[in-house]
């Protein structure tokens, strides 16, 4: 085994600070101590000869739009409801027959008023209960409380005095954008107008350019005149104004750019013009023009607001899952995020209410932007698709077909050439180079759902008919037997649970288990809105995520994104307002793992000392190779004790005995473990580093109470993902681990390898495996036949309709 200049690179992660962070404000050099018999309260053990390959897709990102993590988050559009969607949403206007709506502005302002500072309290009570699921997260704190954490549609279009405003369905812009604002002037040569409060005030930079675009025209036979204005809340105070001519008859498209005067975190966009008479328009828009400019040779401008695209890279996410979570299922179909309306043009797209979280969607952020997205983070799309079921309804499987044909189109606007069907909307879109995707899950958090089981059957086999190197996700694990390459596990639950959790892989082999996606994970209760003892006991999690990542395929916490003034759930990683961000210590024990995850897991024993005063099992550790010469290793630790603890750490095995004096601590420290970041103190809790000396093949480190830390000798380079290898890297790792259970030779009921190692298993025509229970209590049993059909039998009728069900219960999957 090839090491640099014969020795071992020790990289130390702690989560819990080393003996002297305690009492010297940013310590530029820490010793680690000699080991002495008896005088640790833990010990850490690491075999550098013992050490398995893991999964590089370990620590990604899951992104939903949830709490204005979109629309108004990273999506940069700065005008709220730019379409009046959310206001015909508000007042019954969408549902309704009425082709024209008077609206009495002041009561819906007071009807939906949203403050400055959002409800908090009825998140903090601690609870020793764990959810599975954000829906029974919800309905039981719902239950709890009284209080619906999702917020109410917002109002965020005020007239001024004197102007009247009306939703219509008159003379739409196109026939996707079918409602509209007709504003009606009275007296001669009174200003007249509407103003958007944007998302929680619109953020102005001095200096700064903005475009303002949207679409004009009147009724009246003469021309009218329109000047947009950027002013201060009351309106009295203008920072920049640009005048458009000639409105006429016909829809027409302006565009102005507007530079800031001041710099206003809570301003407003003005639409003014002079009465008396009629406005209409539609798609008002305002971007930073550094957006607009970035979008040239896209159908659209670029989309994401910069600040917050950074705090997405410095995750270096292995993947991306998206869009949803909840808001793919929607609450009820109605509502369900359908691809095919988010893309072309942005005038073009209807949007929809995500009526599970409680504001409208304007799907500017759809499947063309969150692709772009996956690009610009150099990292794995994992593509979430609805599979015809959401919280309230769903699709019987005799209906299915064309939610399934809706999954493969999606699979070729990302992956088709340019002159294909989908493929060419993608070209025309700006990007004719096709994408990559290998991952898909079929729908989110729907075991036990009605017609869940023969859905994803119909899902599954068509897809893997097609296109049959995709990965394919479950919502639960259905056995060994069932059809999936992967299963999603969630866990939303307290600090002590989730630190317990860091065992709950082990025994789990990829010869008598599935293949896990840990898709949604964190503390929800008893962390605050993002504390450290919440940050310690996921870093003790992942310990065991690591130990366990031949089985263990990917990973990521939940929710990513939340608004401040828009806070259905109360952690989150990253928390923002119109023009800041900051991330929970949580966003930092994620970034620390994903620098130093390494390509193998060396085999880690953490024992506890009965013979002195304080030997709680309260330390978590894990230990990989940072290359595949295993001449760097990364060692975390974590104390989630309240007493400190002097933790032994001993390496053994092959080159245990040229291990470098010299490294680097990389430790998440903070002097209570309720303590939390915030806009005020953005880093109050993050990373720190000092170099080390006295490392050795027996050393001694003291942790603070309830701290993480990694030890480096110094920065680990770049783990950024080429997309190009990324799945290569996937299968060479999942081919290194005796491959997946029981393979199916020419059958995709199963993932299967390019070349099936020896011990994979091939069962014979008609072989009967052991019945797997679904969620939803019905009993199956997968056959596999000679001409390599998988014939499924029912053992129940509790089901309803299931994909080709015949009298006897029997169900015969074919795949071409």
């Amino acid at each position: 085994m090839g090491r640099l200049g014969g020795s071992v690179l020790l990289l130390a992660a702690m989560i819990a600070a080393a003996g002297a962070i305690d009492t010297v404000a940013g310590p530029q050099r820490l010793s680690a101590e000699p080991l002495r018999d008896g005088e640790w309260n833990a010990s850490v053990s690491v075999s550098l000869a013992d050490k398995k390959p893991i999964s590089p897709l370990l620590f990604g990102i899951f992104f939903e739009e949830i709490g204005h993590a979109g629309d108004g988050g990273l999506y940069a559009e700065l005008v709220q409801d730019r379409s009046f969607d959310a206001l015909a949403a508000a007042t019954g206007f969408l549902e309704s027959s009425e082709r024209q709506m008077r609206l009495d502005c002041p009561a819906l302002l007071a009807a939906h008023h949203h403050p400055m500072e959002p409800l908090h309290a009825p998140w903090r009570n601690p609870s020793d209960k764990v959810y599975r699921s954000k829906a029974e997260y919800l309905q039981e704190r719902r239950a709890d409380t009284n209080y619906d954490p999702r917020n109410d549609i917002i109002v965020a279009w005020q007239p001024l005095p004197g102007t009247n405003a009306d939703l219509t369905r008159d003379n739409p812009l196109n026939e996707h954008n079918r409602i509209s604002m007709v504003l009606t002037a009275g007296a001669p040569g009174t200003p007249s107008g509407i103003a958007n409060f944007g998302y929680w005030g619109v953020a102005l930079q001095r200096g700064e350019s903005y475009t303002v675009s949207l679409y004009l025209r009147t009724s009246e036979s003469s021309s009218r005149n329109v000047t947009i204005s950027l002013v201060s809340q009351d309106l009295a105070t203008a920072y920049a104004n640009v005048s458009f001519y000639g409105v006429g008859g016909s829809w027409r498209k302006f565009t102005g750019e507007l530079t800031a005067a001041a710099t206003d975190t809570n301003a407003r966009l003005a639409i003014l013009f002079d009465g008396p008479g009629t406005l209409q328009l539609d798609m008002v828009s305002l971007l930073p023009t550094e957006n607009v400019r970035r979008g040239e040779g896209l159908l659209n401008p670029w989309p994401f607001r910069a600040d917050l695209l950074g705090a997405l890279k410095a995750l270096e996410p292995a993947f991306m899952r998206f869009p949803g979570g909840c808001y793919i299922e929607g609450d009820w179909l109605r509502n369900a995020f359908r691809w095919k309306d988010s893309i072309g043009s942005w005038a073009e797209r209807p949007g929809h209410l995500n009526g599970v979280w409680g504001y409208w969607s304007t799907d500017g952020l759809g499947l063309f932007e969150y692709m772009l997205l996956v690009e610009e983070l150099q990292t794995e799309p994992i593509w979430v698709i609805n599979n015809g079921v959401a919280h309230g309804d769903s699709v019987r499987g005799a209906d299915i077909m064309p939610w399934v044909e809706e999954a493969l189109d999606s699979i070729e606007f990302i992956t088709g050439p340019a002159d294909s069907k989908w493929g060419s909307v993608r070209a025309a879109m700006g990007h004719p180079e096709p994408w990559n995707l290998t991952w898909m899950a079929i729908g989110n958090e729907d075991c036990g759902k009605p017609f869940y089981l023969n859905n994803y059957l119909a899902f599954f086999g068509a897809i893997r008919a097609k296109y049959p190197h995709m990965r394919l996700v479950a919502n639960c694990d259905m056995g060994q037997d069932a059809p999936t390459d992967v299963w999603d596990w969630h866990i939303y639950t307290n600090p002590t649970d989730m630190f317990n959790r860091r065992n709950e892989f082990n025994g789990r082999t990829p010869e008598n288990s599935n293949y896990v996606f840990a898709s949604e994970y964190a503390v929800t209760d008893g962390g605050g809105w993002g504390n450290v003892i919440g940050a310690i006991s996921e870093a003790a999690f992942m310990t065991g995520m690591e130990r366990n990542g031949d089985i263990v395929l990917l990973g990521a916490y939940a929710p990513l994104f939340v608004h401040w003034n828009n806070r259905p759930w109360p952690t989150n990683m990253i928390v923002i307002n119109n023009h800041q961000w900051f991330g929970i210590p949580s966003y930092h024990v994620q970034q620390m793992f994903r620098q130093a995850q390494g390509t193998h897991y060396l085999a880690t024993q953490v024992v506890t000392n009965p013979s002195t005063q304080v030997h709680e099992d309260k330390v978590a550790a894990s230990a990989t190779c940072q290359n595949q010469a295993c001449d760097r290793v990364a060692l975390k630790i974590v104390n989630f004790s309240s007493y400190r603890q002097r933790i032994a750490v001993t390496l053994s095995g092959t080159g245990s005995e040229s291990i470098l004096s010299e490294g680097e601590l990389v430790f998440l420290y903070s002097d209570h473990p309720e303590d939390e970041n915030s806009f005020d103190e953005p880093k109050k809790i993050a990373p720190s580093s000092a170099a080390m000396d006295g490392l050795s093949s027996q050393f001694t480190l003291k942790a603070e109470p309830v701290r993480t830390a990694v030890a480096a000798p110094q920065r680990l380079p770049s783990t950024n993902l080429d997309v190009t290898h990324a799945v290569d890297a996937t299968l060479d790792v999942i081919q290194s681990i005796e491959q997946l259970k029981s393979s199916y030779n020419n059958t995709p009921a199963h993932h299967q390898p390019a070349s099936p190692p020896a011990a994979a298993h091939t069962p014979a025509a008609a072989e009967h495996h052991s019945p797997a229970v679904s969620p939803d209590g019905q009993r199956w049993i997968g056959e596999a036949q000679a001409d390599g059909t998988i014939l499924f039998r029912s053992l129940d009728t509790c089901c309803g309709h299931m994909v080709g069900e015949e009298a006897d219960g029997t169900v015969t999957f074919h795949f071409d």
